[in-house]
């Protein structure tokens, strides 16, 4: 375990022109290299978000059990979060992300050979732990190389990673099954229950794994550890930074500065409130694809298309809000959680309720979802829990800001699971496409379920509610996003201007 320990500090350089040279190049090498390692994070988290309509359609695993699969990784990536957050502030973060990338690359190349329910639960939970330890890693970094004052302007950087990494899992994977579709399983029949060899799914993951290679390259020649293991003075001591009174509370004691997170309500608070808004955010990730399949008839690439509109919107928003933050409000976060909670209830609200085949709509629904996300994931996703914690002990705080996070992602993958209807096993393919199920249902090359009797069959739960002599249609999986993004915004208001108190100090 020493290898992963905080890297020695090297001969201090004495040239300060030479120091100032190589504090400008390292910065923006380190800023550059933990987005794009990060946002390979994300294309091997997702894999599996891109594949899951091949994977519950051809029979190889249900919805139910691909909801599991999805709640493993989550709580593992909560239970994570605040694991490696702790030991991130003393760990050497240049090996230690570059470690977990190559775990997670790893699992994705087992995932593709197929594996049993049951196994895929573990394989899934070791991927998602291993996943936590890049945002912890990439914050300490942020907090070791960057002043405070600029902690919103990088922090949203960085945050960038988490849309353009959404992105590129979605465009890429759909591009590489298709076209592995196309190849090796074209002429695809129903064997064992299973639609095909699985050619195209197999290739999603398998084609991750591959990238995620690619990050661990680019995280070890390019992400490093600290300015004193480069030979460089501190960067509070570089940039003239007083210390304020809670980084003379933690007087450089790591343990003693996480004890002070521990302790802070407002961070707890900030984690609860970014849980709720993670439900909302993973049931995009994880389901929006396949709601756009399935509820209004796009073709996958479509699909595809249309959600990763939100994540490009969002690495935009996310690099814009911690800058301008920073820039014209003093590191002042509160307004902006506000305004961006109602964007994403207005933005959840088109996308579920508006009607089938209208594009552009669900793309205006994406890009005002994108700017929410990129906002709320910036600050309610850590930065606002930053903002709070001494910088020794900046892994503590946002792995508890995380672990509550992925805790409410975790509980949204069961949920919303549980609200899809299950589609029969496939019997055969007919001449036009359609997959003849074993209840004598099709299920149209489009997505759409067609019940025995020709109505179309509605995947997602809704009941009938009687108000007043007059019956509506309740839908629960929509009240279950939204209601979650409301709640969301509640909980943000509750640490409006909430700061360090001189007795947590």
């Amino acid at each position: 375990m020493n290898w992963f320990k905080k890297a020695p500090a090297a001969p201090r350089i004495a040239d300060k022109k030479e120091i100032d040279r190589r504090y400008g190049r390292y910065r923006w090498e380190q800023a550059a290299s933990m987005t794009f390692g990060y946002a390979i994070f994300y294309v091997c988290r997702l894999s599996f978000s891109a594949t899951k309509k091949s994977l519950i359609d051809g029979g190889w695993y249900s919805a139910q059990e691909i909801g599991w699969v999805g709640s493993a990784m989550l709580f593992a990536y909560a239970f994570g979060k605040i694991t490696h957050g702790f030991l991130a502030d003393r760990a050497n973060i240049r090996r230690y992300m570059g470690f977990g990338l190559f775990v997670s690359a790893l699992m994705n190349f087992i995932v593709g050979w197929y594996v049993p329910a049951f196994v895929l639960v573990g394989v899934w939970f070791v991927n998602g732990f291993a996943q936590a330890c890049g945002a912890t890693c990439s914050i300490v970094g942020i907090s070791r190389w960057y002043r405070k004052r600029e902690r919103g302007t990088f922090y949203g950087i960085f945050s960038m990673s988490n849309n353009f990494g959404e992105a590129l899992a979605y465009i890429l994977t759909s591009i590489v099954m298709v076209y592995a579709g196309m190849w090796f399983d074209a002429n695809a029949q129903v064997v064992d229950g299973h639609l095909g060899n699985g050619a195209a799914w197999r290739s999603g993951f398998w084609g991750a794994a591959f990238i995620g290679l690619v990050g661990v390259a680019v995280l070890s020649k390019f992400f490093r550890d600290s300015p004193e293991s480069e030979g460089l003075p501190p960067v509070p001591e570089w940039a003239g930074e007083p210390p304020d009174s809670v980084e003379k509370a933690a007087a450089g004691d790591v343990r003693k500065g996480q004890m002070l997170a521990l302790r802070n309500w407002a961070i707890w608070m900030v984690a609860i409130g970014g849980g709720l808004f993670a439900m909302t955010r993973y049931a995009i990730i994880d389901w929006g694809m396949f709601f756009l399949q399935v509820k209004k008839g796009y073709a996958s690439t479509t699909a595809a298309t249309v959600i990763s509109v939100n994540s490009i919107v969002g690495g935009f928003s996310s690099a814009a809000c911690g800058y301008i933050s920073d820039r014209f409000f003093n590191g002042k976060r509160d307004g902006f959680v506000f305004i961006a909670g109602l964007m994403n209830i207005t933005a959840l609200s088109i996308f579920m309720f508006g009607p089938a085949g209208c594009l552009w709509l669900d793309v205006f629904a994406m890009v005002l979802f994108g700017i929410a996300v990129g906002i709320l994931l910036t600050f309610l996703g850590g930065l606002m829990a930053v903002d709070l914690a001494p910088r020794i002990a900046t892994g503590a705080a946002l792995g508890i800001a995380g672990m509550g996070s992925y805790i409410g992602a975790g509980l949204s993958s069961v949920f919303s699971g549980y609200l899809i209807k299950k589609l029969p096993e496939a019997v055969k393919t007919l001449d036009d496409g359609s997959k003849l199920l074993e209840d004598g249902s099709r299920l149209l090359k489009s997505g759409e379920w067609i019940g025995v009797n020709g109505e179309s069959i509605n995947r997602f739960f809704d009941s009938s509610v009687t108000l007043f002599g007059h019956t509506f249609a309740f839908d629960w999986i929509a009240a279950f996003w939204i209601g979650a993004a409301v709640l969301s915004m509640l909980c943000a208001l509750s640490v409006w201007n909430a700061r360090p108190k001189e007795e947590d100090r």
